[in-house]
């Protein structure tokens, strides 16, 4: 079953990859070079290939009912269409009830190749990774929606097992995941050959980092970012409890967030028409509050914390903004006065190191008679203050509610 999805979706992946570089290839190409890029963002909307929601079910129902199944997502093999190798049958163990004793490691390991400049590595959890990040670019139209809702829901459940997340987080089998990203004018299209190995969840993360920036539209598709800062969660829920420090870009996903909810404010009347948007930014908030409290058990280096509160302390005004816009709805009787008040209480430790640091900063450039600070100078500052910095507890940031198709998804995989 594994080999047949893997089969399908490598199928649309390389349709895709034809189609992409037909487009930048063809005339339509030619002609853009000579007269701008004014046209290309509407060009690239138009490279589609239709998607196959029999097969997603296939890999849900699979990921979803089936434990045991993590022994096939991760089953090693040469990337299909680069070369051909026989395929030998996948072990097959027993059904590991929960909390038990875990697929073999054998299991997981045993059909691993090297990689190599010739012969690139993958499996099926890397190409399903691929498909969703070309599935998830465009969810304008509602089939396009639904495949992008289903793969967020499948990588929710590969998110909550324990065993995948084991086999995403191990530090000594790294992958090369070339994931498709939408074609912005502001930034250059990485190249296949720069790409690090490096293990999964940090492709899953890239895939949910890439999702958070480039779906702020007026068509806000708010189901979908919510999926989204879940997976995050989950990941980070079980780095915290795991004590995995991954190597990652994590500026990368705080520089998203804090730019959503950026976004959340600046069309808090059109959105609040058609959502409720502090569920979102709580759970931004809350992810957040997560690093802040436990980020010394998880991140990869001390450095990596004083970061995070630089990153905080350098985007101060979307925090204060966001504050204040929580607070006068709190303070009204409305609707969102519960939610809102929700969001201005999970803000407390966020406020605290702005007011315990901006001041601190502010008195350092005066004392050393400097009008703008470096980075450096104001990682110094907040190194050199933490001793007098109070925190509040905050408890349940750890906790998530499991994934249940039942009530919530019925209805959903009705309609498919």
């Amino acid at each position: 079953m594994g080999l047949v999805i893997a089969q399908a979706l490598s199928e649309y992946n390389r349709q895709y990859k034809d189609k992409e570089e037909e487009h930048q290839s063809g005339f339509f190409s030619a002609l853009t070079n000579m007269v701008g890029s004014m046209f290309i963002a509407d060009a690239d909307e138009k490279i589609s290939v239709q998607t196959n929601e029999a097969i997603l079910l296939a890999l849900y129902e699979a990921v979803h009912l089936n434990r045991n199944f993590i022994t096939v997502l991760a089953q090693s093999h040469p990337e299909m269409g680069l070369v051909t190798v026989p395929i030998s049958p996948i072990p097959t163990t027993p059904v590991t009830p929960l909390g038990t004793t875990p697929p073999s490691s054998d299991v997981i390991s045993s059909a691993e190749l090297p990689l190599d400049d010739d012969v690139q590595t993958s499996n099926l959890l890397i190409t399903f990774l691929k498909y969703s990040s070309i599935v998830m670019q465009d969810t304008k139209d509602e089939h396009r929606l639904h495949s992008g809702k289903l793969c967020l829901i499948i990588l929710t459940c590969i998110a909550e097992d324990q065993y995948a997340n084991a086999f995403l987080h191990d530090d000594n089998v790294n992958f090369r995941v070339n994931l498709h990203r939408m074609p912005m004018r502001h930034r250059k299209k990485a190249a296949d050959k720069n790409l690090p190995c490096r293990p999964l969840v940090c492709a899953v993360l890239d895939l949910m980092v890439e999702f958070i920036v480039t779906h702020m539209m007026k068509e806000f598709p708010m189901d979908l970012y919510v999926r989204c800062i879940q997976i995050v969660h989950k990941l980070l829920c079980y780095q915290k409890k795991c004590r995995v420090r991954l190597h990652y870009t994590w500026r990368e996903l705080w520089s998203a967030l804090i730019n959503l909810l950026k976004f959340l404010m600046s069309n808090e009347t059109v959105l609040l028409a058609k959502h409720n948007i502090f569920t979102l930014a709580l759970m931004v908030v809350n992810l957040f509050n997560m690093f802040i409290t436990y980020g010394d058990t998880f991140l990869p280096t001390p450095s990596s914390y004083d970061e995070l509160y630089y990153e905080i302390i350098r985007m101060h005004q979307n925090f204060d903004n966001l504050y204040s816009m929580v607070l006068r709805l709190s303070t009204n009787a409305g609707q969102w006065k519960e939610p809102a008040s929700k969001v201005t209480h999970a803000l407390v430790n966020i406020r605290a190191i702005i007011n315990h640091f901006n001041p601190k900063i502010e008195s350092y450039a005066a004392v050393n008679h400097i009008s703008q600070l470096s980075e450096e100078q104001v990682l110094e500052v907040v190194r050199s203050n933490y001793d007098t910095l109070t925190l509040k507890l905050q408890d349940g940031l750890d906790q998530y509610e499991r994934y249940s198709e039942q009530h919530k998804e019925a209805a959903f995989f009705k309609d498919l």
